[in-house]
C-alpha cells in the first residue's frame, strides 16, 4: 500500500495526481468574508464556491475567516487548524465517478470560547465586507410557539451578564458593530446561509430584537449600515462516515481527519442586496436575484419536503437511507403524485418547465447510490421541518379547495412515526426538541385519534379544518391497521 499524507500545506505537493489541489497561492489571499459556523454544509457550498472563484478567476480579495462560537465545535476547529484550514471535498456523482478536491478558501480560523475578543476585533475590521452564517435554527433563538426571538433564552440571558464574552451570534455582532460605530467605520452585509425560510429577514429580526434590549442606541446606525440578503442554499451533504475517511486514505492517499462528502449538484441563490462590494460568485454558478421567494418556495416544498416524506415513510418501513426509499417504486410513485398534484399549483411566479425539470432532478439526486444519507438524519427535528416544508402546501391547497389527501397521509404517518417502532418491529430513536410532546400525543392518539393533530405548537389550528381533519383521520386509521407499504399501495391506486 502506498504511503498516505496528512493533509496540510506542507504535504499538498506530495498528494497524487488524482487529487484536485488548489491552483493558487493561499499566502496572497486577503480575508474579506467572515463565516460563523464552519459546518459540513458551509464547507460543501459557500467555501466551495469561494474556492472556485479564487481559483478560476484569481479573485484574491475574498478569502474566508472561519469562526466557531460554540464549545461543541472545538473538534472541527482543532482539526482545521491542524490542517492549515484545508479539507477534502469528496464529491460523489450518480455514475460512480467520484473526485477528491482540496478546498483552500478558509485561510483564517478563530474560536470564540478560546478568545472572544479576538473574534469581536476580527468582525469589527474594515476588511470584513461580509459576515456569513450557518448556525442552524437553534442559533436564532426563536420561541417554539410564537416563532419570535426569545429574549429569555438562557444563552441570551448569559450574554446580558457578560457582554464581552458572548454565547450567541447576536452578542458577537453587537459588540463588533459597536466598535465599528465607535471607530467611524461602516457596516457590512450579514449573509445567512441556513436552510430556513426568509433566512435574511429572520436573522435581521432576531438581531434587531436583541439589540433593542441590550443597546437600543445602536439600532439607527445598524439600520443605515447593514443589509441582510435572503438566500436559498442546496447541496445534499450527509454526515461524514469512517468509510469515507478510509477511502480517501486508500484511493487518494489523503489523511483528512474530517473531510466533507457531498453530491455533485449545488445551487446557491442570493438576493442582490449587499451593503458593500460583493464577490463575483455569479462567475462560478451562483445566482443573484431581486426576488428569492420563487426559488425558496420551490426548494422547500419540493426537495426538502421530499426528503422529509421519504424520511418518515422510509423509517416506518424499516429503510435506513434515502437511497433505499428512493428506489422503492411505491414510495417514489407517491412522491411524484404529491409533487404533481399537491405542490406544483402552489409554486407561484415560476414557469412550469423549470418546476418539472427541478422535480425530475430531485428524484435523480435522491437515487444517488453513493450518497449514504441516513433517514435518521433527515427525520431529526421534524417538528421544525414539517411546518416549513409541508404545512404551507396544505394551507395553500385548502384555501383553493384543492387536493390535500397525500399531505394528510404524510401527517398521519408522522404521528405513527412517533410511536418509535417500524413495521419490522425494530425501535428507532426520535431526535426532536419536542420529542416528549410528540411521543406522548402520538401514544394518546391510539385512544383519541385527534390528539396528535392538536399539537398546536406544530400545527396551529389545522385540527379545526374539517376537510383536512377527515382525510387525516382516515389515513391514521389505515396506518394503525396496516403496514406503511400496503397503505402507500392503496393510496397510489386511488390517486
Amino acid at each position: 500500500m502506498s504511503k498516505s499524507f496528512y493533509l496540510n500545506m506542507e504535504n499538498l505537493k506530495q498528494l497524487p495526481p488524482n487529487v484536485l489541489k488548489p491552483l493558487f497561492n493561499r499566502d496572497n489571499i486577503k480575508t474579506s468574508i467572515l463565516h460563523i459556523g464552519v459546518s459540513n454544509f458551509h464547507r460543501s457550498l459557500q467555501a466551495f464556491y469561494t474556492h472556485e472563484l479564487i481559483e478560476r478567476f484569481h479573485e484574491l480579495n475574498y478569502g474566508i475567516c472561519g469562526v466557531d462560537i460554540l464549545d461543541s465545535s472545538r473538534k472541527i476547529y482543532n482539526i482545521l487548524k491542524d490542517q492549515d484550514g484545508l479539507y477534502t471535498l469528496y464529491i460523489k456523482k450518480t455514475n460512480g465517478v467520484h473526485k477528491a478536491k482540496i478546498i483552500g478558501s478558509i485561510v483564517e480560523y478563530f474560536f470564540g470560547p478560546e478568545n472572544p475578543m479576538a473574534v469581536i476585533e476580527k468582525m469589527a475590521s474594515p476588511d470584513i465586507k461580509i459576515i456569513s452564517l450557518t448556525i442552524a435554527e437553534d442559533g436564532y433563538h426563536l420561541n417554539e410557539i410564537t416563532g419570535e426571538f426569545d429574549i429569555n433564552h438562557p444563552s441570551v440571558t448569559e450574554d446580558l451578564k457578560n457582554p464581552l464574552s458572548p454565547n450567541t451570534v447576536f452578542g458577537y455582532l453587537t459588540q463588533a458593530f459597536k466598535l465599528r460605530k465607535l471607530r467611524g467605520l461602516s457596516g457590512c452585509t450579514i449573509l445567512s446561509c441556513d436552510n430556513i425560510k426568509e433566512n435574511g429577514n429572520t436573522i435581521k429580526q432576531s438581531f434587531f430584537n436583541y439589540v433593542s434590549k441590550v443597546d437600543p442606541d445602536l439600532l439607527p446606525w445598524l439600520t443605515e449600515n447593514t443589509t441582510f440578503p435572503n438566500t436559498m442554499v442546496d447541496r445534499i451533504t450527509p454526515n461524514t462516515e469512517l468509510s469515507d475517511i478510509h477511502t480517501l486514505r486508500n484511493e487518494f492517499l489523503i489523511e483528512d481527519q474530517w473531510p466533507v462528502v457531498c453530491e455533485s449538484f449545488s445551487q446557491w441563490v442570493i438576493e442582490d442586496n449587499f451593503f458593500d462590494e460583493k464577490p463575483a460568485w455569479d462567475k462560478v454558478g451562483v445566482q443573484f436575484t431581486k426576488d428569492i421567494k420563487p426559488f425558496e418556495r420551490m426548494k422547500l416544498r419540493l426537495l426538502n419536503a421530499g426528503h422529509t416524506i421519504l424520511g418518515i415513510l422510509g423509517t416506518l418501513h424499516g429503510y435506513k437511507t434515502v437511497y433505499e426509499a428512493a428506489i422503492d417504486s411505491d414510495f417514489i410513485s407517491l412522491l411524484h403524485s404529491y409533487m404533481d398534484k399537491e405542490v406544483t399549483a402552489t409554486l407561484k411566479n415560476q414557469d412550469i418547465k423549470t418546476i418539472n425539470d427541478y422535480k425530475k432532478n430531485i428524484i435523480s439526486r435522491f437515487q444517488n447510490p453513493y450518497i449514504n444519507d441516513k433517514l435518521s438524519r433527515i427525520c431529526q427535528e421534524s417538528s421544525a421541518k414539517i411546518p416549513l416544508f409541508i404545512l404551507p402546501t396544505i394551507k395553500d391547497q385548502l384555501k383553493g379547495e384543492k387536493q390535500i389527501k397525500i399531505a394528510a397521509f404524510i401527517i398521519a404517518a408522522w404521528c405513527k412515526y412517533n410511536d418509535g417502532i417500524d413495521d419490522q418491529n425494530n425501535p428507532y430513536k426520535i431526535i426532536d426538541s419536542l420529542s416528549g410532546t410528540l411521543i406522548r400525543n402520538a401514544a394518546l392518539s391510539h385512544q383519541n385519534p385527534m390528539k396528535f393533530l392538536e399539537t398546536t405548537t406544530v400545527f396551529g389550528n389545522l385540527s379545526e379544518n374539517e376537510i383536512f381533519r377527515n382525510y387525516y383521520l382516515e389515513s391514521l386509521s389505515l396506518l394503525r391497521t396496516k403496514n406503511v407499504k400496503d397503505c402507500i399501495k392503496e393510496l397510489n391506486a386511488l390517486i
